[in-house]
């Protein structure tokens, strides 16, 4: 989990904080109270990428069957009598 960006703390290189929604990653070892935004930032600080999680299907049973394989209802193969 990131924590929101704190003043109060100092960063180490390659640590991650949240700021205005967005991830931010030091660029090396900072001193307390320096915003990830603001002017010079991008000297310090690192704007990291976020990938959005895929949502997963909840069951089965919904979907089609996997592609190549042959599904029949065996019911009507059983011999009466």
């Amino acid at each position: 989990m990131i924590d929101q960006w704190n003043r109060l703390i100092s960063y180490r290189e390659n640590e991650r904080c949240k700021y205005a929604g967005q991830i931010f990653e030091a660029k090396f070892d900072l001193t307390r109270g320096l915003r990830p935004i603001g002017p010079l930032s991008e000297k310090f600080w690192r704007r990291v990428p976020t990938v959005p999680a895929k949502s997963q299907p909840l069951s089965y049973a919904g979907r089609k069957s996997p592609a190549g394989y042959i599904t029949r209802d065996m019911g009507h193969y059983v011999r009466q009598g």
